[in-house]
């Protein structure tokens, strides 16, 4: 398989498995219905850090295609771009629980995504390849 399609694939299942272990996390709290007292949901949440991720991950492997000595550089600028892009899709959520629910949920997303980032991201760097 190739290993960019084998990355995508590693990014959806980490994104999946995340989703349902943060919702049952929730759910056992019993703070999922702090969710309707919002704009945001759960579902947004998750689905702003898998398509974040995946423009990450497939710019990544295009500079590794393209240009692969400049590969670091790049990823730092497009984590950059990433994190100011995460502050603009929650800055009018912040504040609005007294225990930081929407913050707290947020960072999670955005954690999970940056592992998953990093891993993308150490793999292109250390690519092997392999002539034949």
């Amino acid at each position: 398989m190739n290993n960019y399609l084998r990355s995508i694939l590693i990014l959806l299942v980490v994104f999946v498995a995340s989703y349902t272990a943060h919702y049952l996390v929730l759910t056992g709290m019993g703070t999922e219905t702090n969710w309707s007292k919002t704009t945001y949901s759960l579902v947004g949440m998750y689905g702003f850090g898998l398509a974040s991720s995946l423009c990450v991950a497939i710019l990544v492997f295009f500079a590794n295609w393209s240009m692969p000595e400049k590969l670091g550089v790049i990823f730092l600028g497009l984590i950059l771009v990433k994190a100011v892009a995460g502050y603009i899709y929650v800055k009018d959520g912040l504040n609005t629980f007294e225990n930081d629910f929407i913050e707290y949920n947020f960072l999670a997303v955005f954690f999970i995504s940056l592992f998953v980032d990093v891993y993308l991201a150490f793999n292109a760097l250390n690519q092997v390849d392999k002539k034949v």
